[in-house]
């Protein structure tokens, strides 16, 4: 069989790509296209990175892999904290095919730290502190050739500071020495290890979107074609340089079959996510407890907190964290909402709204069943009357019921209901029933946020060109990729592998059992408020 190497793109849309390569600016995607298949790639239901990269790994949504977020619940509590790969609950692609007797080469996939033991060669991803933390590499001296090779490792970009300073040559200045030393890295071990299957992802692509969104996408609320024709010809130079080292990385294994992923697309951020805290509380769902601070004093920590994260580098913040969690805990939980759980029916975390259904939750209140049902109904009614108080537009595009499509024994750490908010409007406030919808000392947002639709292109000799106009699902990679090994699909892969894109004849029945690796699968470990991860979350505006 030839090699695989899975080039992962985090964040990149389809669009976006189609565009570069009009331009002219990525020859190398451009060839792959040509030679293969392209198209969406459909993220999970949250569209969320943790996730969406989990599933891609797993073959499973994330009901069965038990991921929601960067941050996850903890059971017995309304607690949600940090995670690491400790958390998933299914074998990763790459144990699947250790096991199996493959080489195995995973460079930066998130949620992939620590590191864990394999046949071939490992470097954690973004939830990893620093390329000094213990599990950054497998194996563990493989830290201290990067360091010799490569020098100081990006493990993941920090552009915010920068960006709202509209220094935006800086932002590509960092994006490009995080792909560069990425993807020659990746290219070091792939010619050292000569593995079956190699994967390798940049996470600047998606940082670099969050923050420059406003200058790539045209139809974006707050696009100014002035500015933006100052930065685009450096913003493209990132993809360039991109496109570039790819190809060099697909040079090493000529005969590859190349799997190009995302884990979600790229839109305009509307910011609408930021009411619905509000708005809950407004109509009555979320009750405050009556023991939080005052109003003055919420709002004083809350500004004091976004101009430290606006004006800081991570590293700062992080020391800050660390010196001081008891202050820093305070100010944060003074800036959000205490419930009063005995009183509270539905609240949001993640962008999205549980419901305080009872035997789920500790104080739960909802009784599940007729009640639980009837009150997202309301929601889901109530949700569709907000609008924008400028544009008097609604801001809702979609609302999807979590249990249709969350399955598996951890679908009850996912959202009751999933909101997916419209791209097109930059929402500062909201209309509800004649009251206005607003938060107070909201933080400052990045101007991209995600979208579902996120990139696939296959090329190789065992793709078909099978044209650009192709949809399949993130879970749909491992289960393609266990199959161009040989190897059976588990049962607990809830991905097909992609038929319709293989060439040659190829039975639409693969699926011949269960695999089951010899690793134990492994508990929820949270890995805690890691400093500098958290601030990394919060520069995304994963986490306030």
């Amino acid at each position: 069989m030839p090699p695989i190497v899975i080039v992962g793109l985090d964040g990149v849309p389809p669009a976006l790509l189609a565009r570069l390569v009009d331009e002219g600016r990525m020859p190398t995607v451009a060839r792959l296209m040509d030679a293969g298949a392209s198209g969406v790639l459909e993220s999970t239901p949250n569209f969320q990175s943790a996730s969406a990269w989990t599933s891609l790994v797993t073959g499973a949504n994330p009901g069965r892999h038990g991921i929601l977020h960067f941050t996850n619940p903890t059971p017995n509590s309304y607690r949600f904290e940090q995670i690491n790969a400790e958390a998933r609950r299914l074998p990763s692609l790459w144990r699947l095919l250790s096991d199996a007797g493959r080489k195995v080469v995973a460079a930066n996939v998130p949620v992939s730290f620590p590191a864990e033991p394999l046949g071939g060669a490992m470097i954690a991803g973004w939830l990893c502190p620093s390329p000094a933390s213990d599990g950054f590499t497998y194996p563990p001296d493989l830290a201290t050739d990067l360091r010799q090779r490569f020098g100081d490792y990006p493990i993941h970009p920090d552009v915010r500071r920068h960006a709202l300073r509209g220094q935006y040559d800086r932002v590509v200045e960092i994006a490009i020495r995080g792909v560069r030393t990425k993807l020659a890295a990746a290219k070091w071990l792939i010619e050292r290890a000569e593995p079956d299957v190699a994967c390798v992802v940049v996470t600047e692509t998606d940082s670099l979107q969050h923050w420059c969104w406003h200058l790539i996408d045209r139809e974006h609320p707050e696009h100014d074609t002035a500015e933006a024709a100052r930065w685009w010809p450096k913003i493209a130079g990132f993809y360039e340089t991109l496109d570039s080292d790819v190809g060099e990385l697909l040079g090493v294994a000529p005969d590859a079959d190349v799997l190009v992923v995302s884990d979600h697309g790229q839109a305009a951020n509307s910011g609408a996510q930021l009411l619905l805290r509000p708005w809950l509380i407004g109509a009555g769902y979320l009750v405050a407890d009556r023991r939080q601070k005052s109003r003055f004093v919420r709002r004083a920590l809350s500004g004091a907190l976004e101009l430290t994260k606006n004006v800081a580098p991570n590293r700062l913040k992080a020391w800050l964290r660390a010196r001081l969690p008891g202050v820093v805990g305070r100010a944060q939980a003074a800036s959000g909402v205490p419930a009063d759980w005995s009183r509270t029916r539905a609240w949001t975390e993640t962008g999205h709204i549980f419901v305080n259904t009872r035997g789920v939750w500790p104080e739960g209140i909802v009784e599940p069943g007729a009640e639980r049902e009837a009150l997202i109904e309301e929601i889901s009614a109530g949700l569709r009357e907000l609008t924008d108080v400028r544009s008097g537009q609604p801001l809702v595009a979609e609302l999807t019921r979590g249990d249709a499509v969350f399955e598996g024994p951890y679908a009850w750490l996912m959202p009751d209901l999933l909101v997916r908010w419209r791209n097109d409007l930059r929402a500062r406030a909201a209309r509800w029933r004649g009251i206005s919808i607003r938060r107070e000392a909201p933080p400052t947002l990045p101007t991209g946020a995600h979208h579902p639709d996120g990139t696939l292109i296959a090329a190789g000799p065992s793709f078909a060109q099978a044209g650009g106009n192709v949809r399949q699902s993130i879970m749909d990679v491992a289960p393609t990729v266990m199959h161009l090994c040989g190897l059976s699909i588990p049962a607990q892969m809830d991905g097909e592998v992609m038929v319709d894109l293989l060439a040659g004849h190829v039975t639409k029945d693969v699926r011949a059992g269960a695999v089951k690796s010899r690793c134990d699968v492994p508990g929820n470990s949270p890995s805690g408020h890691d400093a500098v991860v958290y601030e990394r979350l919060r520069s995304l505006g994963y986490v306030e």
